[in-house]
């Protein structure tokens, strides 16, 4: 009975240990999980420790650098009984090889594909002028030469005797350079080309006239520097459009555009002046002409320089370039040269040749291109207009004028479908001369394409022109022309 009791005792003491321990468990759970979200753990503060650098009582103690020896190259015998004085010698000669070297080299040209010569000169050649003649030399007197490229060769010579000396250089740049700037400066304008002031009977040659080719579509308007050019023809291209042929000679020009492409017969016009050729682009027949008959022309395609676009007109009416610009293009090409101006003759004061009266010019073109002269007796200038709206000259702001008029009649040819044209320019042919408010029946003549064109009257004198400006209209047969 005794033993029974006892284990019960142990069975409820273990019970309730083991009650007492299940109990504790479950408190400290409990109290860990709730005091996991209400109990917030305090910042700790950053410890900062403070380095203080405590001085060496010992100096330091420098390393001094280890050096290995070299060894002495002593040369041969033979080498230092050598003469040191052949090493400048050598030197120069290199130097000089390595300057011909540069000089020898040059830039190339962009090639410009076009057909052979054989092919098309024949069609691009007018009224069945097949060959190409070589022109005819100039020749310069004696007393000329000092005023033109023969100067420019002698004086270059003469500063090239300076030697190497700095200054003397220096002023043989400066030398250079004033004979470039007046080459052709000097030669004041003779009876052959129709000056603007005064008629001086002095050196036949002058400086190179520059023949620009400047648009005349209804966008193009107005153009820019026609008022400065002594002679300016007006001549048809396709499409129904007319172009001019600006030619200067006397008087330059700031702004003259818009520039457009080279067609054949303007190439003609320019050789007769013997002027340097401007344009951008052009048709395969002009390049022919430029190349069979050896035309200096500067082209915006090759050589940009002397060109710029502007901003208030849309391409490609918007080109200009200045007559500054293109001669300082042609030096660099070599194109400057004093010329022997095949111009006009000027007429006497005294001339008593009766003609009609013509106070009034009318050219229906056709489209677009109604030109009309109109002539002011007390400045004895014709006023130009186009559309009956005066043609004003945007540089000047000027209405565009000159002293004399000429009508030229050539036969005009559509080639193809693209409406290009041939003027038949060499041969003869009719037309008028315009002057002093009258019109007098004239002819002209060209043997062929190297010929200057040659105006006459109807008695067979050689026309002659009041002092001034001329512009030449170029006019088909069927073009309607009233005075």
């Amino acid at each position: 009975m005794s033993r029974l009791v006892w284990d019960e005792r142990r069975i409820w003491s273990f019970s309730l240990l083991f009650s007492v321990i299940v109990n504790l468990t479950v408190l400290a759970v409990v109290s860990i999980y709730w005091l996991s979200f209400h109990y917030t753990r305090p910042k700790e503060e950053p410890v900062v420790v403070e380095l203080m650098e405590i001085p060496s009582t010992k100096k330091p103690v420098g390393v001094v650098p280890q050096t290995a020896e070299l060894a002495e190259l002593n040369p041969p015998p033979e080498m230092r009984e050598a003469n040191v004085q052949e090493a400048p010698q050598v030197k120069s000669e290199i130097a000089s090889q390595v300057q011909q070297q540069k000089e020898q080299v040059r830039v190339p040209k962009p090639p410009v594909e076009l057909p052979e010569a054989a092919n098309i000169v024949e069609k691009a050649s007018p009224s069945g002028a097949r060959l190409f003649s070589p022109g005819e030399n100039i020749e310069v007197e004696e007393s000329m030469k000092w005023q033109g490229v023969e100067a420019e060769s002698t004086m270059k010579g003469r500063f090239e005797e300076a030697g190497q000396s700095s200054r003397l250089a220096h002023l043989a740049q400066e030398g250079m350079q004033r004979v470039e700037s007046t080459v052709g400066e000097t030669m004041a304008t003779g009876e052959l080309v129709p000056p603007t002031t005064s008629v001086e009977k002095r050196s036949p040659f002058t400086k190179r006239p520059i023949a620009v080719i400047v648009e005349n579509a209804p966008q193009a308007r107005p153009q820019a520097g026609l008022s400065k050019a002594d002679i300016v023809y007006e001549i048809m291209a396709e499409g129904g459009i007319t172009r001019f042929l600006a030619v200067f000679a006397s008087e330059s020009a700031d702004r003259v555009g818009p520039v457009r492409s080279a067609r054949p017969y303007f190439a003609l016009k320019a050789l007769e002046h013997d002027a340097i050729f401007v344009h951008s682009g052009g048709s395969v027949e002009a390049y022919t002409y430029m190349r069979e008959l050896s035309l200096d022309h500067i082209d915006e395609m090759n050589h940009f320089q002397p060109f710029w676009r502007e901003k208030e007109r849309r391409p490609p009416h918007n080109l200009y370039t200045s007559v500054v610009a293109l001669r300082q293009e042609a030096q660099k090409l070599g194109y400057n040269r004093p010329v022997k101006n095949p111009g006009f003759g000027v007429a006497s004061s005294s001339s008593s040749r009766e003609g009609k009266s013509a106070p009034t010019l009318e050219i229906g073109y056709g489209g677009d291109y109604k030109v009309q002269f109109t002539f002011d007796a007390g400045k004895r200038e014709y006023y130009r207009f186009i559309n009956e709206k005066p043609h004003m000259d945007s540089s000047s702001n000027t209405q565009i004028s000159c002293s004399t008029v000429i009508v030229q009649v050539a036969e005009h040819v559509v080639k193809d479908a693209d409406g290009r044209l041939e003027i038949r320019f060499v041969g003869e042919g009719k037309g008028w001369v315009l002057s002093d408010g009258k019109a007098y029946p004239i002819r002209w003549e060209k043997k062929n394409l190297r010929d200057k064109t040659r105006f006459y009257y109807d008695n067979g004198e050689e026309l002659r022109i009041n002092p001034g400006r001329v512009w030449i209209e170029i006019v088909d047969t069927k073009v309607k022309v009233v005075f």
